[in-house]
């Protein structure tokens, strides 16, 4: 792989995963703001939200492009590279998944932390548990895993799709896309086997499948028109969110569409400004799972925590909002490169060797 792709791969996803740490602070929920709608309702919502949809699809673009890069597409191929999934992926979300499920489980015990909590584990049925340990993670950030893994299984279908349909497979899984439930299943208000996630991952495939160059090369003017394009379906999308329900058809389409436009722009966004700063790979950046791995537990009940505390203020809400996650994620780096010195074989276990 060419370095310049490589270090796009690799920067934009450590970027990317501390977006999703900030969307993880969001901290307006449930004091009455997003009723509302006050104005940090509406900052907190662009950076937690709206941008959030965008960089989930860059995720998953990414994975489908790894998987089928330098693949020969045979069986034998195949089932190398699904056995590493299993490695790098299944092996990971089940270590975790179980880690912290037992974290939550031993600290509902506590008086002074259990109130944060609507459920205790301990009064659930068996049932209950195990869907929450290894289906609908209590680290919720471990959905995107968990379709991923469901992805990567259906690697052979993506590829004889796009083999035989060729762009039309794609054509397909984007109409799929503006359906509502978004999910092939759909249980417990859990989406599983989610249309976005698995058109973007196809897109991957076929992009490495086709030798697709994957570093734009526009002038700047394009830049801006693809920027000015992505402005201008989120501010239709917050409007359109206030005038008709979730579950309409136009408030559908324009959020699939942002999704999309703005997923477009990220990644194009990044081709422009490596042109002029010139990125380069930082130790930080290797770091990438585990602060994935690490933050959502830890960010949601500190916010829970200090939300209660100060109530509605909204200078200090929205300062914490952007601190918190810059904190979290230099935590999270700290405890990483720790247990990656102290004990480098548990590290690559539970990071997948990443």
């Amino acid at each position: 792989m060419e370095k310049s792709l490589s270090n796009k791969l690799n920067i934009l996803t450590f970027y990317l995963i501390f977006m999703v740490v900030i969307c993880h602070s969001y901290n307006v929920t449930g004091l009455g703001i997003e009723r509302n709608k006050d104005w940090i309702y509406y900052i907190e919502y662009l950076f937690a939200i709206e941008m959030t949809r965008a960089f989930i699809g860059i995720f998953f673009f990414i994975s489908g492009f790894l998987f089928f890069y330098n693949h020969d597409l045979k069986v034998k191929t195949f089932i190398a590279k699904l056995k590493k999934r299993c490695k790098t992926l299944v092996l990971p979300y089940v270590i975790w998944c179980v880690f912290w499920f037992f974290v939550i489980y031993a600290i509902q015990y506590i008086p002074e932390v259990s109130q944060f909590f609507k459920e205790r584990i301990h009064d659930m049925p068996i049932s209950k548990q195990i869907w929450l340990a290894l289906v609908e993670p209590l680290n919720y950030p471990f959905w995107f895993i968990r379709e991923l893994i469901f992805y990567v299984f259906l690697t052979p279908l993506v590829y004889l799709g796009i083999k035989y349909l060729r762009v039309f497979f794609l054509l397909i899984l984007g109409g799929l896309i503006f359906i509502d439930p978004p999910s092939i299943l759909s249980i417990n208000n859990i989406n599983l086997f989610q249309f976005y996630g698995l058109f973007v991952f196809s897109c991957g495939a076929y992009a490495a499948i086709h030798g697709f160059k994957l570093i734009s090369r526009f002038k700047t003017p394009v830049y801006v028109l693809i920027l000015l394009s992505w402005i201008i379906c989120l501010v239709l999308n917050f409007n359109i969110r206030e005038w008709y329900a979730e579950s309409f058809w136009l408030t559908i389409v324009f959020k699939r569409i942002t999704m999309v436009v703005g997923f477009i722009t990220i990644w194009c966004l990044y081709d422009l400004l490596d042109r002029k700063y010139n990125f380069t790979n930082k130790s930080i950046y290797e770091f990438r799972f585990f602060i994935f791995a690490t933050h959502g537990l830890a960010i949601t009940y500190f916010t829970k925590i200090y939300v209660k505390l100060i109530g509605e203020n909204d200078l200090a809400l929205i300062a914490l909002f952007f601190i918190t996650p810059l904190i979290t994620t230099i935590i999270c780096f700290g405890m990483g490169r720790l247990i990656q010195k102290f004990t480098p074989k548990v590290y690559r276990l539970i990071t997948g060797s990443r």
